[in-house]
């Protein structure tokens, strides 16, 4: 019998307390488009801002398909082979290149040919890297659905002091990506006019 009655006064308190902390909504009522289209943007800023603090691929990189797997790598190297940290898994890059930039990498076995080869891995060719931290100035739909961002950006060389500078990157939806976007371009402009 107590058993029956702590339940029922445990589902009573359960009630009690979801329908103090339910949003309480009246007939007729409904979140308003602005506050809808508030949480969109909001959305896409933090997913442009998060693949923004992941590129390494700047201006014309992005012309030459060797040179955006290499430095997509960059982004990756903390999923580096654990026994010989040379070496990424080709199926990382793959993914994260498609992701990133919408681009599919079929074969990357003539890719750094020049260098030590193991099969299934791409080996990270060693160098000093430039590291970026974006801090969005702005985003705007354009009239073809895409999104242009302008971003304050620090730029650490490996070898120099950081400076700031601006970039201006284009993005277009990609359901099939995991960051639900693509990265068309992301220059780093010299005159911030050019904006």
């Amino acid at each position: 019998m107590k058993k029956i009655f702590s339940l029922i006064l445990c589902l009573v308190m359960l009630a009690v307390c979801s329908s103090l902390i339910a949003p309480v909504i009246t007939e007729g009522s409904q979140v308003s488009a602005a506050t809808a289209d508030e949480i969109q943007v909001n959305v896409n800023e933090a997913r442009f801002l998060n693949m923004l603090n992941h590129n390494f691929v700047y201006n014309t990189d992005f012309d030459n398909a060797d040179t955006i797997v290499n430095n997509a790598s960059l982004a990756l190297l903390d999923l580096r082979d654990s026994t010989n940290e040379d070496y990424i898994k080709d199926t990382y890059v793959k993914g994260f290149v498609k992701d990133m930039y919408g681009i599919e990498i079929a074969d990357m076995s003539s890719l750094n040919a020049e260098y030590p080869q193991l099969d299934g891995y791409l080996y990270i060719i060693p160098r000093g890297y430039t590291s970026y931290s974006h801090t969005i100035v702005s985003v705007e739909q354009n009239e073809d659905g895409s999104y242009t961002v302008v971003s304050d950006v620090s730029v650490s060389d490996h070898d120099a002091a950081s400076k700031t500078q601006k970039a201006v990157s284009l993005f277009v939806e990609n359901g099939e990506s995991a960051f639900g976007y693509n990265m068309i371009y992301c220059n780093i402009v010299a005159n911030s006019t050019d904006i």
